[in-house]
């Protein structure tokens, strides 16, 4: 009997709360990952149980330098890659997969739209551009607030007040107020 206690508590910590790396993933792209991974459960953490079931995994040649499949929960890193860009690449998918795979609180994304100066009927996943398109905003502040650096391979504007909505949405203290009728 107790051989199959340890086996099932082992199987428990196996399965603890949180995103996995793939099997096959490079020994050094994995530590990066589990590294970065603590810091957005430290910088998120009134979003960590959304990570559960999330997989993280590579490719050599991929179009974008990360990816995230909603589909399959899975996010795609880009490799080879500096150390930077796939931990700022990784906490910008890791918003993505809490925004279109577990779903923002209420009036995250209208509170958002409004703090970066955008119009409350923007359209919340396209734009004219990658850069202008509210989501990939969100989860470009989302990185910033995790990663403490802006974008290294883009110029992108994020406002102080969109930081504070970010920051507070982070730490579970957002406060939808309803706009006035």
């Amino acid at each position: 009997m107790r051989p199959l206690l340890v086996a099932v508590a082992l199987i428990l910590v196996a399965c603890r709360a949180g995103a996995v790396v793939a099997e096959g993933t490079p020994a050094d792209l994995t530590a990066l990952v589990e590294e970065t991974l603590a810091r957005i459960e430290q910088a998120l953490p009134a979003h960590g149980r959304c990570l559960s079931g999330l997989t993280i995994t590579h490719a050599w040649e991929l179009d974008d330098r990360a990816e995230y499949r909603v589909v399959d929960r899975t996010i795609v890193l880009r490799v080879p890659a500096t150390a930077p860009h796939l931990e700022f690449s990784l906490a910008h998918e890791v918003a993505h997969h809490i925004d279109f795979g577990c779903g923002l609180e209420e009036g995250v994304r209208e509170a958002f739209l409004a703090a970066q100066g955008l119009a409350p009927n923007t359209p919340w996943d396209t734009a004219e551009s990658w850069e202008s398109t509210p989501a990939e905003l969100f989860a470009t502040a989302v990185a910033q607030l995790v990663t403490g650096r802006s974008d290294p391979l883009r110029v992108i504007l994020i406002t102080d007040e969109a930081m504070e909505v970010v920051e507070a949405w982070a730490t579970g203290t957002f406060m939808h107020s309803p706009s006035a009728p």
